[in-house]
């Protein structure tokens, strides 16, 4: 990787408007290339970005995560609603030229470096930021505002809801396909187990489909904005998250075959006795009046919760 690069004395001042011109223009004063594979995608429309932040809403108290600083445009209009606002960069080129655009922003903490540590880990820096930030907000929200990269919206997301102090709500733009699986029901074409995940614990909803023309460079697909907010009451009926969030995976590796036999696979595993599987799974059924040929997209979340519970007690 090349050195990190220094905004020059005089770099082009914000605009109304964050426009293609302006990154152009800016990027090439401190001689910085699009990484493709980090998903660098800048929402070039300031009434867009205004939409996310409205979509938010973030009131004086709350803590405001955001993954993806990019320029720091979004930041800037974070750090005005919020109590405190940690914002994470992978890329040191881009963190430079947000740190110079937001070095009067006091209420802005920024973590250089990768948001996960793993697929299902946090990186343990941007944690101990979120854990300083919300000490100091007492009674104050966890938000997660952001034009999140397309590379890791899915374990952003995931991983968020799976710590023990998850966001109170979530708005971010996401590539509309992810966008439709996070909002989806039971029997959409869409309905995966991040479906589920999400489903068993949040609200959602689909605030605005985004065309490729406003962001730069383009993606080629569609994106979205999408809010979810935590239901505390539905999260807690889940009791063991961990086994949940596994359970559903799994079952959801196999989605077009019966669930039926995904469970007796799965018990017969457990176990090691075949019969005293298929006996647990008749049971499961009755129990909840499935269909014999019903399968895993057919089934709703809070439904999941119910399977789960049932199966981890047959099969100890």
């Amino acid at each position: 990787m090349s050195d990190t690069p220094r905004a020059s004395a005089s770099p082009p001042n914000p605009p109304a408007r964050q426009t293609t011109a302006y990154l152009k223009e800016l990027f090439t004063q401190v001689g910085f290339t699009i990484d493709a594979k980090r998903g660098q995608n800048f929402l070039v429309d300031l009434n867009l970005l205004d939409l996310l932040e409205r979509s938010a809403g973030i009131t004086a108290a709350d803590v405001v995560l955001e993954v993806g600083t990019g320029t720091g445009a979004l930041s800037e209009r974070l750090a005005r609603a919020a109590r405190h606002v940690v914002t994470c960069e992978v890329d040191p080129r881009l963190a430079q030229l947000a740190r110079d655009r937001l070095i009067d922003c006091d209420t802005v903490g920024l973590v250089e470096g990768d948001v996960l540590a793993g697929k299902h880990r946090f990186a343990p820096a941007v944690l101990a930021a979120l854990d300083a930030a919300l000490a100091a907000a007492p009674g104050g929200r966890l938000l997660l505002v952001a034009n999140l990269p397309y590379c890791v919206a899915t374990p952003v997301i995931s991983n968020l809801l799976a710590l023990p102090r998850p966001f109170d709500s979530a708005t971010v733009t996401v590539q509309r396909e992810m966008g439709e699986r996070m909002i989806s029901a039971a029997g959409s074409h869409a309905y995966n187990a991040l479906s589920v995940w999400i489903g068993a614990q949040c609200r959602s909803e689909l605030v605005r489909v985004l065309p490729p023309s406003v962001f730069w460079p383009r993606p080629k697909v569609d994106s979205a904005i999408v809010r979810l907010d935590l239901e505390p009451a539905r999260r807690a009926a889940i009791g063991d998250l961990a086994r949940f969030h596994d359970f559903v995976r799994d079952i959801f590796c196999h989605r077009r075959k019966h669930l039926r036999g995904v469970l007796l696979r799965m018990a017969a595993q457990k176990t090691g006795d075949k019969e005293a599987a298929k006996r647990m799974v008749e049971e499961i059924f009755a129990t909840l009046n499935f269909a014999p040929d019903i399968r895993a997209e057919d089934i709703p979340p809070t439904v999941f919760v119910e399977l789960d519970k049932l199966f981890a007690t047959a099969v100890g």
